[in-house]
């Protein structure tokens, strides 16, 4: 009787524990940040109820790009910051800021000073640390989309910018699926970027996010070599392609005004068509030309998180791509975050 009593105990204390487990291990915490991406940080009241939502302790501030500006100036390789950081808002004081800055991959094809790139890279970090935050930052992240062809130099450029600060970089599709050829960063962990992932000129495609994109590079078997933040978008846009199927990006999407203004012709539900001369959005566009609206659903982002989180990468936190009042009302951003 008393081995039979121990038994039910035990066995009660067993379904205990792993129900407690179980629970704890979906119910566990992710650390959320955002990226903000504009000269000017301002602080919304969209970006506050975004933050608080998320519980977010952290925000990636871009603070510059590099790029190859001047081809004949060889005091600096014709290399210059353009998009510089401006403005705080001083409500970001009350974050873990982390610095990004993005360089452009053609600024690492030729022979370049890596180190006096370095270094002017470095300063200019601090200059505006210490401006908008009266400190110097040690962690930052660099964002270059690198190939084959660039990968020495800029891996070089990485290793001399991790004598000044804690980097992290950013890591696409292709990075991960032809680790061998595009090589692994000497970094300690990076963001994968799930977002501007396809096709801007294809009609059928979006762009910005499909998970069936994502399922041509990510699989089970998918692992790499570092710790990664997973990169999420939130935003529309809107590419205007004309005759020649070059194309220009606008930021966001107005449907409803495309579906109500006879200048333009709904093809299908992703393109509209120029009917007439017009100017929209301060771009002139001509007869011929073509709109694809390309828009994320709550779905989408959810469905490709999955595909990422059922592989062997290290996904540790997320990061919404960006702070932006049009982007955070477009989108159920509780939705998203309740699925994660």
């Amino acid at each position: 009787m008393i081995k039979t009593r121990h038994f039910i105990i035990i066995f009660f204390l067993f379904i205990f524990s792993a129900l407690f487990y179980s629970c704890s291990y979906t119910n566990e915490a992710k650390n959320i940040s955002f990226y903000h991406w504009k000269a000017k940080a301002t602080y919304t009241e969209a970006y506050k109820e975004a933050l608080t939502l998320a519980e977010s302790k952290k925000v990636y501030l871009h603070y510059f790009d590099l790029n190859l500006v001047d081809e004949n100036d060889s005091q600096n390789d014709g290399i210059y910051p353009v998009y510089l950081l401006r403005e705080v808002d001083k409500a970001y004081y009350d974050f873990d800021i982390v610095p990004v800055v993005y360089i452009t991959n053609h600024v690492f094809k030729d022979e370049i000073d890596i180190q006096g790139l370095a270094e002017r890279t470095t300063l200019l970090i601090n200059e505006i640390s210490k401006k908008q935050f009266q400190k110097k930052l040690t962690t930052i992240q660099i964002d270059c989309d690198w190939t084959q062809t660039t990968k020495n130099a800029y891996f070089e450029f990485l290793k001399l910018m991790n004598n000044e600060f804690e980097v992290s970089t950013t890591i696409r599709l292709h990075q991960v699926k032809f680790q061998k050829q595009t090589g692994i960063p000497p970094v300690k962990s990076g963001t994968l970027m799930l977002y501007n992932i396809g096709d801007l000129k294809s009609r059928n495609e979006n762009s910005i996010l499909e998970n069936r994109i994502v399922q041509k590079y990510i699989n089970s078997d998918t692992s790499y070599p570092l710790k990664l933040s997973l990169g999420l978008p939130l935003f529309s846009q809107t590419i205007v392609s004309n005759t020649s199927n070059k194309i220009k990006i606008i930021k966001d999407t107005e449907r409803a005004i495309l579906e109500n203004d006879s200048h333009f012709k709904k093809v299908d539900e992703t393109n509209f068509s120029i009917l007439k001369d017009t100017l929209y959005k301060g771009f002139y566009l001509s007869k011929g030309y073509n709109l694809k609206l390309e828009e994320l659903s709550e779905k989408e982002i959810i469905t490709s998180y999955k595909t990422i989180k059922n592989s062997r990468l290290n996904i540790d936190d997320i990061i919404f791509y960006h702070l932006d009042d049009n982007a955070l009302n477009s989108l159920n951003l509780k939705k998203i975050i309740n699925q994660l």
